[in-house]
């Protein structure tokens, strides 16, 4: 899970797979929107980031999986589409957007370190010496702040809500002394100096999109043939259950010829392909009941019929 402060909240918990995304990157584009969309799914999580208009970085991350720019635009089409996702898009500065991204795409050198079992003051002490680049990420179960440094000294924070990086530690230090707080050092390795390229100049968001479709399409159908399937081979399966029930009860009750009277009725009333249904299953027993009258008396053709009608009910709770 990618984890990062909210930011100024433009639009939260939208259905990404309610909205064509392309048209809805491309307004944010004419807007001259700077700023991230967050993508959770079921399969990962993803990030888009704008500053003034230009798509400058995209990730997705599904389990120890990462990928970056045009493959993230297209698995991120793909789980929006396939459902059980959530959209949330923050506005910020573009020097945080830059190091948002900067962050992103650099390593992490220390992750989930409780605090209270950290000399922090040797930490900040080794940052400096190193040089380092990138951030302290501080956080709980539910609050997130970043500690931006640069060169090894600090640059500001970024905490939820806001939309620059600020000089003022009070939002963000509170985290750090929250019960179970934890921190990862991330470097920016050098990630912050690329000249950032515009992702939606150089390549066809629509075309990405309808592969997404395609695939999604392809998927739903391959997943619809696969229960289709399933439950035929459970019809199946229960009308041979039924069909053994009835002859050994029958047999039970009347003898050998009362599995040949049930094999008789059986075919007629359930031949293959035909579901299993309680309204014929009991004008199958009407019949059954008068063409055993040949070979047995009232009482006994009654307790064989409630047998079978109490097996064929049992039968269907079973499946």
């Amino acid at each position: 899970m990618i984890l990062l402060p909210r930011g100024n909240a433009v639009r939260e918990k939208v259905d990404p797979g309610k909205i064509n995304l392309p048209d809805a990157l491309g307004k944010l584009q004419k807007s001259q929107f700077t700023g991230y969309l967050r993508f959770d799914t079921v399969k990962g999580t993803g990030i888009v980031i704008f500053t003034a208009g230009k798509l400058i970085s995209a990730l997705f991350e599904e389990g120890n999986d990462q990928l970056i720019a045009y493959d993230a635009i297209a698995r991120i089409f793909e789980v929006s589409l396939q459902g059980q996702a959530n959209l949330d898009i923050y506005k910020l500065s573009g020097d945080l957007a830059i190091s948002i991204h900067a962050l992103l795409h650099g390593k992490v050198l220390y992750k989930g370190q409780e605090l209270k079992l950290i000399d922090i003051k040797a930490l900040l002490g080794k940052l400096k010496e190193d040089k380092m680049s990138g951030c302290l990420r501080i956080y709980t179960d539910d609050k997130i702040a970043l500690i931006f440094y640069r060169d090894g000294n600090p640059l500001g924070f970024f905490h939820d809500g806001s939309t620059d990086i600020e000089t003022r530690a009070d939002e963000s230090m509170s985290v750090a002394r929250l019960p179970g707080a934890k921190v990862d050092v991330l470097s920016s390795g050098g990630a912050d100096a690329i000249n950032l390229a515009d992702l939606m100049a150089s390549a066809d968001l629509s075309a990405l999109w309808r592969k997404a479709q395609e695939i999604v399409i392809k998927q739903r159908k391959s997943l619809s043939e696969a229960e289709s399937r399933d439950r035929q081979v459970l019809e199946n399966d229960r009308r041979v259950r039924v069909q053994l029930m009835l002859r050994a009860t029958a047999e039970a009750h009347i003898g050998k010829i009362g599995t040949s009277l049930v094999e008789k009725e059986y075919e007629k009333y359930f031949p293959e392909g035909k579901p299993l249904d309680e309204a014929v299953f009991n004008k199958l027993l009407d019949h059954l009941g008068n063409a055993a009258k040949m070979v047995a008396g009232g009482t006994t053709i009654k307790k064989m019929i409630d047998d079978m009608r109490k097996g064929f009910r049992n039968l269907l709770k079973e499946s």
